[in-house]
């Protein structure tokens, strides 16, 4: 065995991020600065493969890495040396959480990410999905795609055993991987990522289908279904659909030992809206004229009955947030029931839009006078709303949660606006200029703009590009 000739003589954490070494003992300055575990200068060997009386010139040279022993908890994928060790995949999953969650609330902010995190030791889907997203924030992306690869593969293999598919564990990791999607998910195919969320989406309805609602009564279980029905109704009102989880035995059964929130509420007028968003498109395909009137009737008044559970719910759930000082200033709160009331005033609002923009869709000026569409019905001051509430989601104190909490209502409201563009010029103007005022913001709207094509509706299939869905 020999020295590799001509290799660089610098640590082994520098070689392998290709960075300069200074060679310092025993911690070279860049693996200090940089907070990383410095590898040390030990030389690979190489073993030279050759008969007797081969000549020097012609032998091959055969590279060779002798096996190392991966510790237990990261041994099903090849990973950096500092990564190998159960130590270094807890600092990845740390520095994702310190930038997901809210500023000082680590521990403590009920949010559903802690619930992973908690389940993370014990489960490798989800493991590899949180390593993936720390390894993603600190710019480490070629091994961020291949854990999250791996979260995939347990994943998958968990969903054919019935009792790991029905665990609060694959429940988690299912949701922990749409999120990479989101942040991280970018592709030169501007449709792929958008479908791949999709495909989530999906993924995470089967697996709470797959157990009865009363399995989630309480504890992790009734937490992870609760959240988990967030992006599931933001999918199904992009899409135009109803959802599997607005009968009477989802909307009750989960919470007969626990009442409903605030957040519970307005997350069930979001599948009364994706209801009507269905009937809509059934009474445009209508070529019944009789039935087609009894279903716009029967639609206006579903509409009506909308309205008026959004006055109620406002009515009982008090102020909305105020997102700014009275100097304009954004609000920098760290607290994080002040993070899930202005989530509940975004989506109070983006349903105004939706329901108000579908009202002057199906609006007939020669409805009777009990049908006519009250002059008030305007989804415009609620998009203006949207737009200058989302600075309040991006600032450095709401984490990378807050983020995600916005992005969804803020996709939503694109959606609205790129249907008909010649109705909200100016709001469109607004919606769109946060991003590029914001570079985290400016990274989750191609995101959305996936989701604009790979989402389609009556009303914007004849559009193209970022004005709809091809």
């Amino acid at each position: 065995m020999v020295g590799v000739p001509g290799r660089s003589k610098g640590c082994s954490t520098c070689r392998r991020r290709k960075k300069g070494c200074d060679k310092k003992q025993p911690i070279c300055t860049q693996c200090s600065v940089a907070g990383l575990d410095c590898g040390g200068y030990e030389r690979e060997r190489v073993f030279l493969n050759h008969t007797q009386g081969t000549k020097a010139k012609h032998v091959p040279v055969i590279y060779r890495k002798g096996p190392q022993q991966a510790p237990r908890g990261v041994s099903d994928i090849a990973l950096p040396d500092g990564l190998v060790q159960t130590a270094y995949v807890e600092k990845y999953i740390s520095i994702f959480l310190g930038k997901y969650l809210p500023a000082n609330l680590r521990g403590s902010s009920g949010d559903w990410i802690e619930i992973a995190h908690t389940l993370h030791t014990s489960d490798k889907a989800i493991q590899f999905s949180l390593l993936s997203l720390g390894l993603f924030a600190v710019g480490e992306s070629q091994y961020a795609i291949q854990s999250y690869c791996w979260a995939l593969r347990k994943l998958y293999i968990a969903l054919r055993i019935p009792f790991q598919a029905q665990s609060d564990s694959t429940l988690a990791a299912c949701k922990v991987l749409s999120l990479i999607e989101v942040f991280y998910g970018a592709d030169e195919n501007a449709l792929l990522q958008g479908t791949k969320w999709h495909s989530h989406m999906n993924g995470l309805l089967a697996i709470i289908q797959s157990r009865t609602p009363h399995l989630y009564q309480s504890g992790a279980s009734h937490q992870l279904f609760a959240d988990g029905r967030y992006p599931l109704l933001i999918s199904a009102v992009g899409n135009r659909q109803r959802t599997p989880l607005n009968t009477p035995e989802w909307r009750t059964v989960p919470w007969e030992k626990e009442p409903k929130s605030s957040m519970d509420k307005i997350y069930d007028m979001m599948a009364d809206l994706s209801e009507i968003l269905a009937d809509t498109d059934e009474m445009r395909c209508c070529e019944d004229p009789a039935r087609q009137a009894n279903m716009h009737e029967e639609l206006l008044r579903a509409c009506e009955c909308l309205d008026q559970t959004l006055k109620g719910w406002l009515e009982e759930a008090g102020p909305l947030t105020d997102f700014h000082h009275d100097d304009g200033v954004i609000d920098d709160s760290t607290d994080h029931s002040n993070l899930s009331l202005a989530h509940m005033t975004l989506l109070y609002w983006t349903i105004h839009i939706v329901l108000y923009s579908t009202l002057i869709s199906i609006h007939d000026p020669h409805d009777p006078p009990w049908l006519q569409i009250p002059a008030e019905i305007d989804p415009r001051p609620y998009i203006r709303r949207v737009a200058d509430a989302l600075p309040f989601f991006w600032r450095p104190g709401a984490g990378l949660c807050g983020a995600n909490l916005a992005a969804l209502p803020w996709g939503l409201c694109l959606h609205v606006a790129y249907a008909t563009p010649q109705r909200y010029p100016e709001e469109i103007s607004l919606l769109e200029q946060f991003a590029v005022q914001q570079n985290l913001a400016a990274a989750v709207l191609p995101f959305l703009q996936s989701l604009q094509i790979d989402t389609g509706g009556p009303e914007m299939v004849s559009l193209g590009g970022r004005e709809g869905c091809k």
